[in-house]
């Protein structure tokens, strides 16, 4: 019996969400160094609103060189995040790396049909939609209250979304292939 046209396409989508993932987590890991990094550029552009002398006020005007000044100060209060966050942005970058793998993995075996593939994507699904309120709660509640980091947590109320739309649609489409296939059945004795 063939592969159903509905398992296509979720098997698809959950591989698609789980490759995203993985590489949503990759940036989460080395958030720190790309801070550290826009950090020193923002700390350079802050300097040089400062440093100007009579011989660049030829070229940077004073009004301009005060107004780039602080408008390099608004950004460094916009992008600052604190310890908190960052901390528990890596965590969860490892932890979500775990996640998007399951995703990977019920999406592969949603596509080779096997008996226990519906079960991994629940599985998948639950531990992703618990993984994704824990980490906006966690991050929402950052007491520094950094805009980054509030940001970064309800991001993930549309990734919940998604999750809860893909399991009514798993748990209202007939899965009989999967339940009483004598293929998949043979396959676990």
């Amino acid at each position: 019996m063939k592969i159903p046209t509905w398992a296509i396409v979720i098997g698809i989508c959950l591989m698609l969400f789980g490759g995203c993932g993985v590489s949503k987590n990759i940036q989460a890991i080395n958030m720190p160094n790309l801070l550290e990094m826009q950090q020193d550029m923002i700390t350079k552009m802050h300097g040089i609103g400062a440093e100007t002398s009579p011989d660049t006020l030829a070229t940077v005007p004073g009004d301009d060189a005060e107004a780039f000044k602080s408008i390099a100060e608004g950004m460094g209060e916009i992008f600052k995040v604190s310890e908190f966050a960052k901390t528990w942005t890596v965590r969860f970058g490892y932890i979500g790396l775990f996640v998007a793998t399951l995703y990977i993995l019920s999406g592969v075996f949603l596509l080779l049909k096997r008996s226990f593939s519906i079960q991994l994507v629940y599985v998948a699904l639950a531990t992703s939609i618990v993984f994704s309120g824990i980490q906006t709660l966690v991050l929402a509640s950052d007491p520094s209250g950094g805009l980054i980091s509030k940001s970064a947590g309800f991001g993930n109320i549309f990734g919940i979304i998604v999750d809860i739309i893909l399991v009514v649609v798993i748990i209202a489409i007939d899965k009989t292939t999967y339940v009483n296939n004598p293929a998949t059945s043979q396959e676990t004795s």
